[in-house]
């Protein structure tokens, strides 16, 4: 799976309990409170997964403008209700049959029956 060498990092508006998918997969995956980023503001966080080459995981809209200021790897989740049950298969399709180029900054936008990307 070419997302072997990819990190990922769950934000603090995404169930912390999303991790067993991508332990689940053999995939590497760190949530904000793991990393103890807790509370910094969006270009601060941009800043720190650029330099750590993480690809965030989020609900938070902001995401889907600041990915490309900031050149940054960014899943939007655009699922309602904001529930792991909601977010599991969705995310789970996506890493499975995942064709996307991981040197280019890039935003997915992820709903229950569509997936996006910008690049």
């Amino acid at each position: 799976m070419v997302l072997r060498k990819a990190k990922f990092l769950l934000d603090e508006n995404i169930p912390i309990k999303l991790e067993q998918l991508f332990t689940s997969l053999e995939l590497s995956c760190v949530s904000i409170r793991d990393v103890k980023w807790f509370g910094i503001k969006n270009r601060k966080l941009s800043e720190r997964v650029k330099k750590s080459s993480y690809i965030l995981i989020t609900r938070d809209k902001d995401f889907t403008f600041l990915w490309n200021k900031y050149e940054v790897q960014v899943i939007y989740l655009a699922i309602d209700p904001p529930l792991l049950s909601s977010f599991l298969q969705p995310l789970q399709n996506l890493l499975l049959n995942w064709h996307y180029n991981l040197d280019k900054p890039f935003l997915i936008i992820l709903t229950k029956d569509t997936i996006r990307l910008r690049q």
